[in-house]
């Protein structure tokens, strides 16, 4: 099958038309008119070609945007040229095993070696030989024009026979004696001409190219990196699968699941058809084990359904970093048969594992995580003249470690939030007193919780320099059959001054009023040591600590406030305006899955519509 040239006898084209030829020829090497900052560079490029030729400026607007509407139109018409579906059907049915590839541009030629699909592998190439041939002389007083200036000579048909077969000639005898001695003999030989309309140089093709080819492609100005978007119009014969790992929600098995991508049959994406794209969308998860970027690893696979993941075709396969909660949606585009291209904004770069051991390293459950069950304790007693707006304050701080604590766990839906509102004792006369737990609200979800946070009122604060705080601990030593079983239990106090001594108070220098010990000769420290030893409770505190603790303020006081502090928030006490992200994160540590033989799924986890994916059934015995 021979491609003859259609347009007819040689007619050189006008200034305008050979100028637009250029602009196309430079902005459009052969995949750039599908990229999205396209429009961008071909004008930069357009603009460029104006001002190296003299000869378009002295032409209207008008007349110039005419020209390269004309040439798109001749590009279009051109993305399909007649016989490129054929050799795509040819390398696919195995009825091509092979071809040797003559690609004739406006500045290069190339030589490739093109495979068909043998059933282990899809069609794929091999360049052989590559090299500039445009060397043709420029024109009288216009040799230091460069680049736009040549390919202006060459698209006006300026260059003669002669000149041809001193540049294009040479080059393209010098890349067939470079071929193979297998490859020169019966392997089929197909010439492309990239340079469609640049009629000059597809006569000079045909002239000097071996007359033995078996297929003729005339296809648009351009130069892509190699002969693959010959290949795209060539259909998969096996279905593109996206391979991840799935945790059975009942028993924490790991198993290997796949989701389609391409469908046998589909071909690729041709630049230019723009919604026609071959794409398709895939939903994933990582296992982050506390990490702020969790990695995992995405990886596009081919083989049939009856076939063990380990016998599986790895096709692309990436490291992706993945948000360390939530879900992420991958991209896929069909470039050719077996050639994917990933679109994700996120980090990711090649997978360096092989298939075969990303599933052999698979573990074979993961624990399910730890439910949290947690209980905040807010400080509600204020000086009068500050009135609601520091406990509003607090209660803005207590909500935001709580949101944090639900944003940072990867089951959110496992905690559960109780709380407790503290005041000073009124009035400190002895034992009996009104308890200073007025508000208390048992486990219940976080918006329950956050919404009943919003309704607390303050309370008029009795003491400098402690308040009712050491009858949290007690309290919480009569919840013991609220917790869940296995739970992981925290506790996070937000408030400004410190529980009452039990016994030792220290002394106040400046001020008069005394340090009182606890009315009720609540011992916190060894209630709050039983809490953490026999209930596994991690404590917490985010503290905004009041005038007196400053350096000179009450030292000694300041000193025992400090020590109380750091006792009650054991696992971190924060000042106030602290992260609330880095307050929870050596809480949400604990929260992650465990596994049944110590490794962790290397494989992205399937996300969204479970109907989607498909697990591998072992075949049944007979």
């Amino acid at each position: 099958m021979r491609a003859q040239p259609d347009n007819g006898v040689f007619d050189r084209d006008d200034i305008l038309t050979a100028a637009a030829r250029v602009v196309h020829a430079l902005g459009a090497p052969g995949v750039a008119t599908a990229e999205p900052d396209s429009e961008q560079v071909f004008e930069q490029i357009e603009q460029a070609v104006r001002d190296r030729l003299p000869e378009v400026a002295r032409h209207s607007s008008e007349r110039w945007r005419a020209a390269l509407r004309k040439i798109r139109e001749q590009e279009r018409r051109h993305l399909f040229p007649a016989g490129r579906g054929w050799l795509a059907t040819a390398l696919a049915g195995g009825e091509m095993a092979e071809a040797t590839f003559v690609e004739c541009g406006c500045e290069r030629i190339r030589i490739s070696r093109v495979t068909g699909d043998t059933g282990d592998a899809f069609p794929g190439s091999e360049v052989l030989f590559e090299a500039e041939w445009n060397t043709l002389p420029a024109g009288e007083g216009d040799r230091s024009a460069g680049r736009i200036r040549r390919l202006f000579e060459l698209a006006s048909g300026k260059p003669t026979a002669e000149e041809f077969d001193r540049s294009l000639g040479q080059a393209l005898e010098r890349a067939l004696r470079r071929l193979p001695e297998r490859l020169a003999g019966d392997i089929p030989l197909v010439v492309a001409v990239r340079a469609a309309g640049w009629t000059c140089l597809e006569q000079a093709v045909e002239r000097l190219a071996p007359p033995t080819a078996l297929l003729w492609l005339r296809l648009p100005a351009g130069w892509p990196d190699g002969p693959d978007d010959l290949l795209a119009p060539t259909p998969l014969r096996r279905t593109l699968w996206f391979a991840a790992a799935r945790v059975q929600p009942s028993t924490g098995a790991v198993q290997v699941v796949r989701q389609p991508l391409f469908w046998a049959g589909s071909t690729a994406s041709v630049p230019g058809r723009g919604p026609a794209e071959q794409l398709a969308e895939v939903q994933v998860e990582a296992h982050s084990d506390g990490e702020e970027e969790p990695h995992a690893g995405a990886v596009v696979v081919t083989g049939p359904v009856e076939d063990a993941p380990a016998d599986w075709h790895a096709v692309r396969a990436d490291r992706l970093v993945l948000p360390a909660t939530g879900q992420a949606t991958l991209r896929y585009r069909l470039d050719g048969p077996g050639r994917v291209r990933l679109l994700y904004e996120g980090g990711h770069r090649p997978e360096s594992t092989a298939w075969t051991t990303l599933v052999d390293r698979l573990p074979r459950r993961l624990a399910p995580p730890r439910p949290l069950d947690l209980v905040v304790a807010v400080e509600t007693a204020v000086r009068r003249r500050q009135g609601a707006a520091q406990l509003a304050a607090r209660v803005r701080r207590a909500k935001a470690v709580v949101e944090a604590v639900r944003d940072g766990t990867r089951h959110p839906e496992s905690l559960r939030v109780a709380l407790i509102g503290y005041r000073d004792h009124m009035p400190l006369a002895g034992p009996g007193d009104t308890s200073p737990l007025h508000y208390r609200t048992g486990f219940c979800p976080v918006t329950s919780a956050l919404r009943i946070l919003e309704e607390w009122e303050p309370s008029p604060l009795h003491h400098d320099f402690a308040t009712g705080l050491e009858h949290v601990p007690h309290e919480l030593h009569s919840w013991q059959g609220r917790w869940r079983p296995g739970s992981l239990r925290g506790l996070i106090v937000v408030g400004s001054r410190p529980p009452h001594p039990h016994s030792r108070q220290p002394q106040a220098v400046r001020r008069r009023a005394p340090v009182r010990v606890c009315p009720d000769r609540l011992d916190w420290v060894t209630a709050l040591a039983r809490l953490r030893h026999e209930q596994q409770l991690s404590c917490l505190a985010l503290v905004d600590e009041p005038d007196w603790m400053d350096d000179d303020g009450e030292p000694l006081v300041a000193r025992w406030a400090r020590q109380a502090w750091a006792h009650i928030g054991a696992q971190g006490c924060f000042d106030a305006h602290e992260d609330p992200e880095r307050v929870v994160t050596g809480l949400l540590l604990d929260t992650r899955a465990g596994t049944g033989d110590g490794g962790l799924p290397g494989l992205a986890l399937a996300a969204g519509r479970p109907e989607r994916w498909l697990p591998y059934v072992p075949p049944q015995a007979p």
